[in-house]
Order: C-alpha cells, then structure tokens, then sequence
C-alpha cells in the first residue's frame, strides 16, 4: 500500500525540506568550529588529490546505478516512500535542483563525516545518519541502501580525512538522482505496474 502525505503540500514539503537543511548545515559549521577549531575546520575542506575526486565519482555512479536498477527491476512497493523524493523534485528547476543538492550534500557531509565521524567511526556514523533518514525506516531495502551509501561516503573520508570527496559523491548521487526523478523514469515504471 501506498503510503501517502497528503496534508502536506508540494510547497511546503520542499520549504521543510530547505529548512532542515540550513538546520543541518548550521549545525555543522558549529560543531566543526566547537570540536575542530577555525583552523582545523578550515583544513577538512583542503583539496585532495585527483585520485580521491576519481573514487567519489566511482562510488557516486556505483550508487547511481544501483539504485536505477532497484527502481526498474524491483518490485515497487519495496521501494515506496511516498513519492516525497518525486513531490520534492519533480517541482524544481535544474538550476533549484542543483542548488538544493549542494546543500543537502554539504551540510550532512560536514555534519555526519567532519563532525559526528571523527568521534564515532565510520559505523556508528552510518546507523546515525540511516535513522536520520526516518521515512525509510519501514523499508528494510531502502534502510540497508541507505546504510550502505552512508558507509561508502565515509569510507571516502577516511581515506584522507577530507570532506570534498565525500561532499562530490554525495552531490552527485542526489543530483543524478533528482534528474532521473525529473525525468519521469520512476513515476513511468511505477504507473506500468
């Protein structure tokens, strides 16, 4: 079954959307200053080398085409969030969209990697950033997606102890992702069955 939202407006699911997010990047700047310092706060954004932005573009398209599989040879059901992802996407512009999905990947980056991870490891981190993603809790294929995405990011952290190669990959596997949304893919499959 389905699950719905619909007391809540297209309008104002993406206001709340943009909302959490600016929380989220808020209290990344804070935590990072409070626990690393200007200076070290400041060093987690150095550039890395071209070898690790290469990883983040090869963990962003191993996710990006894992979960363009999911959605076309699963069953749908198995995937349902209640089309929030279609609601919050289908709505914005390219320029909107890639707006959003700098923001949402800076701001959990820096939190979950530059912030909570230092303090609690690559899996704690991860079980903390899936029960963050609350709606998908009653989706065991979606938790354990997500679960997994969250430990590749990390494992790009920890590679270097830099926040660029976990923000790419996490950029662009929402940007991808959003443009797929946008491009009906999802919504074609799911009306087929």
């Amino acid at each position: 079954m389905k699950e719905q939202h619909p007391m809540i407006d297209d309008a104002t699911l993406r206001f709340h959307l943009w909302l959490t997010q600016l929380i989220v990047l808020g209290l990344a700047a804070a935590g990072s200053l409070i626990f690393h310092g200007w200076e070290k706060s400041l060093a987690l954004f150095h550039l890395p080398p071209a070898r690790a932005l290469l990883w983040s573009g090869g963990v962003a398209l191993l996710v990006v085409l894992t979960s363009i599989a999911m959605d076309r040879y699963l069953p749908p059901k198995w995937q349902d969030d209640g089309d929030i992802n279609e609601r919050i996407f289908s709505g914005l512009s390219p320029w909107q969209t890639a707006l959003l999905c700098i923001i949402i990947g800076l701001g959990e980056e820096w939190l979950f990697r530059g912030v909570i991870q230092p303090f609690a490891g690559n899996l704690w981190t991860s079980l903390l950033f899936t029960l963050v993603h609350v709606r998908y809790l009653r989706k065991p294929l979606l938790i354990g997606s997500v679960f997994l995405t969250s430990w590749l990011l990390g494992c790009l952290f920890e590679a270097n102890g830099l926040l660029l190669p976990p923000i790419l990959a996490h950029i662009l596997i929402d940007l991808l992702l959003a443009f797929y949304i946008q491009c009906g893919c999802t919504r074609e499959r799911r009306s087929r069955k």
